[in-house]
Parts: structure tokens; sequence; C-alpha cells
């Protein structure tokens, strides 16, 4: 699986890759990831900041339509 490439990413901007794991720079500029568990079944979204009250930092999810939910979310809301 090839590593996704950050650097160059604007806000607002996602990749994606074959393994359904997805990358972005949110629309406040932090990095959201959302990849595929080791440990477990599942996915891990997170993003590069603080996390607040109202929003996580991270989302564990077992299913991928809810990863993709939490990953828009996190893209929006930092």
């Amino acid at each position: 699986m090839a590593e996704f490439s950050t650097a160059t990413l604007q806000p607002g901007q996602t990749e994606s890759n074959d393994q359904g794991e997805r990358v972005g720079r949110s629309a406040g500029g932090k990095l959201v990831q959302m990849r595929r568990r080791v440990s477990e079944r599942g996915f891990a979204v997170t993003v590069d900041a603080e996390p607040r009250a109202e929003v996580p930092a991270e989302v564990l999810t077992h299913e991928w339509s809810a990863a993709n939910a939490a990953f828009d979310r996190l893209m929006h809301e930092y």
C-alpha cells in the first residue's frame, strides 16, 4: 500500500487509496486521516488537533460508512 503525500494537500483537499483509506486537509488546515485498524476490525479516523467537547479528535468504528461520515465531519469541523 502506498503512503499518502500530505505536504501538498490544500485545505478541503482529500486523497484516497485502493484500500478505502483517506487523508485530507480540513477547512482549517488540520490533517485528517481515516485508516484501517491493525489490532482489530474497523477504522480509526483522527485529526491532528486538540479535541473539543463537541467534536472528538478521534473516532473508532467498525463500519466503513460510519468512518467516512466521521472523516467528512472532521474535515468540516476542524
